[in-house]
């Protein structure tokens, strides 16, 4: 029995060595699949991070490119609105001046028509001459005058006194 002791011993210290082998076997075995999917984990966290990184650069070049666009834009549509202002109170401006001088120039042809018909008013010692609405024409003679019928070379003339 003692042989089969020894034996049992034998095989228990075998399997006992086995065990040790096997579980530093495996050990190592699972560390360097550890190392190998922490490697593998390690390149697809890189890879993902570039990724964000190249999407984010990407997005803000995008968004610095419209918002270049937006100014741009709303630049333009500033200039055109001053540009149109401007037109239109000088073209606004041109028009007053214009008619300024337009009320200008009537008022110095009024002027003198008023001062003609007052020299004329004094040299017809103020007779006037009217048309009826139904076309008929008339001489006025200012109060005070009286006229004269002279007949002169198959015309008639009117000579004028004062009463």
């Amino acid at each position: 029995m003692s042989s089969l002791l020894t034996l049992a011993k034998d095989l228990e210290q075998k399997s006992k060595a086995q065990q040790l082998h096997t579980g530093e076997m495996l050990k190592a075995a699972f560390s360097e699949h550890e190392r190998s999917v922490r490697a593998e984990l390690s390149a697809s966290a890189k890879r993902i991070s570039d990724a964000i990184r190249a999407h984010e650069e990407s997005m803000s070049s995008a968004m610095e490119k419209n918002r270049r666009s937006v100014l741009r834009t709303a630049g333009r549509t500033w200039l055109t609105i001053v540009m149109t202002s401007a037109l239109l109170i000088a073209t606004s401006g041109g028009v007053l001046w214009w008619q300024g001088q337009q009320i200008t120039d009537n008022y110095t042809a009024i002027r003198q028509q008023e001062d003609t018909l007052k020299k004329l008013t004094v040299r017809t010692w103020g007779v006037r001459y009217q048309e009826s609405s139904d076309g008929r024409k008339f001489l006025i003679l200012p109060p005070g005058m009286q006229s004269e019928a002279i007949p002169y070379d198959g015309t008639t003339w009117i000579r004028l006194k004062q009463e």
